[in-house]
């Protein structure tokens, strides 16, 4: 027996057996039980949705001769299955298009049916029909015989003519959703003994894009590539997809500005024959579902992001960003259509993404004379108890984070201002930083309690994320928190408590100045999702409290964990820092119910 295709195969048999489309199946069902069978059908919409399928369904409904109709079982229903019931004719318009053919139809009309109620005439791809042709089926479409049906059936309504339509009951077919899709291809792999991966479903339902024959058209070829069980990576090799983690990775690398590495991504994955079309459409619904969560934090209403993925690219992009990569891709797909390689295209969009000069106008300010005011390290008393948590290894000399050079505060602004409601005076960074306490007395048992709850895996988390710092340099409303924080490196971390290393002093002044604190520990807030109470050090002091947690560790004298604390922040009122000289000036000018000081 020669082979059959799965989606001929496994065509629906009865009105049950239709994925989706529902209404459309309710509504012909209640017209044959109430016997209000019209005489012309439209059927309409996207390929592979069941247009065919319904219409040979319905003409074996009107023909069965069982009470629940179609049975599947009478002879009528059998005959109309195998393609051998004589007054059920399908004609394909396509091949069939001309006046005479129409004339030849109509002649056939009046003759009564042979084996059943109906005659059931199925018009596949009305649309190719001629004008000449449709005008000479008007009539008899109007008023046809008592005993004829015809269903018309195109993906393209909006090419027949109006005097068609208006006699015909429409019925408009939707894309089927990748859950009906993938439940009709589960049902398709237990009827074939065959296994599979779950998301390997799911991804033939995505390149389906809402054809049932599409999606089974898909399966029998991915089934002749591996037979045994079908995988994700299976479907991936045969389609040149790139996997989602592999996409994710993608934006991420875009986000960190490397352009080297990213055009290495490209050019590898323009060697292995990926389509970019379908990439940057993917991409687009990854950032999609980024704006969607960050805004609803819902999961469930995601159309590609599952709940494992969420971590590894939501923290990592705002919502704003994730909607100008979106812009992006979308231009360079208005140009797709147009273009012999698309691949230019793409490569263009990527390179503005990671372009390190987009949306940012720097602006430098003048040199800030900071003093160099040393940490004051003031001796803890060790409990009795240990507990050592940092392993015992070799201290290696970290790389700097800056160059060494004279420190300049620059600041990072949006091209356009912002418009505030009311006057909102702020004032530069000048104003706080040059006014430090003369000595930051940083108490050494609030370190040596960081360390001894020191986690890896929170350690490696924060510096993963550390560079998204940079990111906000461009918003100027978190800029100056960005700049004192960007030049820094976490060395050490616990839970809510976190150690920065700085090359400069007086950097490390500035980050241990109590009135900075509230506006850095918002912008630690905001990038990590967490709460951290924090410390600077600079690079030799953190390296010789490194040495001497070692010690104590090797002499199991270190002391017990408690509370993380920072006296010298604890001991300042942060909700009530004294305004400065101009902040004083603006009051007295305009009074306090017009002015507003913002934190930044």
């Amino acid at each position: 027996m020669a082979y059959k295709s799965l989606y001929r195969t496994y065509r629906p048999q009865t009105f049950a057996d239709v994925s989706g489309q529902e209404a459309i199946i309710t509504t012909l069902k209640h017209a044959i039980k109430e016997n209000k069978i019209a005489h012309a059908y439209l059927f309409c919409g996207p390929r592979g949705t069941g247009k065919t399928s319904v219409a040979k369904l319905f003409a074996k409904a009107v023909n069965c001769s069982s009470d629940d109709a179609p049975c599947g079982e009478c002879e009528n229903c059998k005959a109309i299955e195998k393609g051998t019931h004589q007054d059920v004719i399908e004609i394909d318009a396509a091949s069939n298009n001309g006046v005479e053919e129409v004339r030849d139809l109509i002649e056939k009309v009046k003759y009564a049916p042979v084996q059943g109620k109906y005659k059931v005439y199925i018009i596949d791809e009305v649309h190719m029909m001629s004008t000449g042709a449709f005008n000479a089926l008007l009539k008899t479409l109007e008023e046809p015989p008592a005993h004829v049906i015809f269903i018309l059936a195109t993906t393209e309504p909006h090419k027949i003519l109006p005097t068609i339509i208006s006699r015909c009951q429409r019925f408009d077919f939707s894309r089927l959703t990748d859950q009906e899709i993938v439940g009709r291809m589960e049902t398709v792999m237990k009827e074939e003994g065959k296994t599979y991966d779950e998301g390997a479903l799911s991804l033939i339902a995505k390149l389906a894009n809402g054809g049932m024959r599409d999606a089974l058209s898909i399966l029998e070829q991915c089934l002749a590539y591996n037979d045994d069980h079908l995988t994700e990576e299976d479907v991936n090799s045969i389609y040149g997809i790139v996997s989602l983690s592999d996409k994710i990775d993608l934006i991420k690398v875009i986000l960190s500005k490397d352009m080297n590495r990213t055009l290495d991504i490209i050019h590898k994955m323009d060697s292995s024959g990926i389509d970019v079309k379908r990439l940057t459409y993917d991409l687009i619904d990854i950032l999609k579902d980024v704006v969607i969560y960050k805004n609803t934090h819902n999961v469930g209403i995601l159309s590609v992001l599952s709940e494992g993925y969420i971590d590894s690219i939501v923290p990592y992009i705002t919502s704003d960003d994730a909607l100008s990569f979106i812009d992006i891709l979308l231009a360079a797909t208005e140009k797709y259509a147009r273009s012999v390689n698309p691949d230019i295209y793409f490569e263009l969009a990527i390179l503005k993404l990671c372009n390190q000069d987009h949306n940012v106008q720097v602006v430098e300010v003048e040199k800030k004379a900071i003093p160099e005011n040393k940490v004051k390290i003031v001796e803890g008393k060790p409990a009795e108890e240990p507990a050592p948590i940092v392993e015992e290894k070799e201290v290696e000399e970290p790389t700097p984070v800056v160059e060494e050079k004279e420190v300049e505060e620059t600041s990072i602004v949006n091209e356009q201002p912002v418009e505030e409601e009311k006057p909102v005076f702020q004032f530069e960074e000048k104003e706080e930083v040059e006014k430090h306490d003369d000595n930051i007395e940083v108490d050494q048992a609030d370190i040596m309690n960081i360390l001894v709850q020191a986690d890896r895996h929170i350690l490696n988390r924060i510096q993963e994320k550390w560079p998204i710092v940079k990111r906000y340099m461009a918003n100027m409303n978190t800029a100056k928190a960005a700049c004192m924080l960007a030049s820094g490196k976490p060395v050490a971390a616990c839970q809510g408590g976190l150690v920065i290393s700085y090359e400069f002093m007086p950097e490390v002044n500035a980050v241990n100045y109590y009135k900075n604190y509230k506006q850095l520990a918002s912008l630690l807030h905001e990038i990590f999702n967490e709460d951290y109470r924090f410390v600077a050090m600079q690079e030799k002091e953190w390296l010789a409290m490194r040495n001497h947690f070692i010690e104590l560790m090797k002499k199991k004298a270190l002391p017990k964990p408690g509370p993380i604390v920072l006296k010298h922040i604890d001991g300042h009122d942060l909700n009530n820092v004294e305004m400065s000289d101009a902040q004083k000036f603006a009051v007295d000018l305009f009074g306090s119910d017009l002015v507003e000081f913002s934190e930044d």
